[in-house]
């Protein structure tokens, strides 16, 4: 299926490629489109009302780089509450989400397609919110088995924004960690 659906979508990929910190989607601006990524590691997150940035999850090699929330806002107009962000230099394909949509419309497999990655997001956002309840450490041991060798690309900053710590306790974390081993 994945090799079929790839071959439907070519003809509207355009090649992108992106430095680290640029981003591919911003909040305020409607999102309209969605980055298949061929190499590098995007992050989606959004800002608090109090200006603190959260990271909701990464996007690597092989995944497409958008929140799909916003790409379902996008429907109506309305702007994306999220951003996603290059944290190392991105090459990929750029889509339109719109043209997307229309071809998925007319098309089975598509559709089927379509489901599938739905409800897989679906199963790993639900997965992430029973992390976030985890105390700090299983949350970085989770962290590292769901994105394994993904720590040593990004910044510990980042990483410290997806678990929900300070970068200090991030850092006494670390120490901990390297004590324990």
């Amino acid at each position: 299926m994945y090799d079929e659906v790839t071959r439907m979508l070519a003809p509207l990929a355009v090649p992108v490629s992106m430095r680290k910190g640029e981003y591919l989607q911003r909040i305020g601006v409607v999102a309209n489109s969605v980055v298949w990524l061929h190499s590098g590691v995007a992050r989606t997150g959004f800002i608090t009302e109090t200006g603190n940035e959260v990271t909701l999850h990464f996007l690597t090699d092989g995944e497409p780089a958008a929140a799909h929330d916003d790409l379902l806002r996008a429907r109506e107009d309305e702007p994306a509450l999220n951003f996603v962000v290059a944290e190392t230099a991105v090459h990929g394909y750029r889509m339109d989400w719109l043209e997307i949509s229309k071809l998925t419309m007319s098309n089975s497999l598509l559709r089927d397609y379509y489901l599938r990655v739905s409800e897989r997001g679906i199963i790993d956002q639900s997965r992430r919110l029973y992390l976030s309840a985890s105390p700090a450490q299983g949350r970085l041991s989770a962290f590292r088995r769901e994105y394994p060798g993904l720590e040593q690309r990004i910044s510990q900053k980042v990483v410290a924004s997806f678990l929900g710590i300070t970068p200090q306790y991030m850092s006494q974390l670390l120490r901990n960690d390297g004590m324990s081993k």
